[in-house]
């Protein structure tokens, strides 16, 4: 199967995009297991440094996410072109 340009370029964007989550998900992981609390409430994600940081990495999560998801719907409309 030959693949053009377009389609190179689209599959290497899905695979930095999905490292940058991976990272993002160990991150949160990492930064979970630290501080002993897998289920986030609000309380704690607001008043501490950590919360705020899983809030982030959350935000970066959800962003990379739909980026990812857009980025698959193009790489299948460019594969059902050819």
């Amino acid at each position: 199967m030959k693949i053009n340009e377009k389609q190179k370029d689209t599959l290497f964007k899905i695979f930095i995009i999905g490292e940058i989550q991976l990272l993002c998900f160990i991150l949160r992981l990492v930064i979970s297991a630290i501080s002993g609390v897998f289920n986030w409430t609000v309380e704690q994600l607001t008043s501490s440094l950590a919360g705020l940081f899983v809030q982030i990495l959350d935000l970066v999560l959800a962003i990379n996410g739909i980026i990812f998801f857009i980025y698959l719907i193009m790489l299948l409309i460019l594969f059902i072109k050819n």
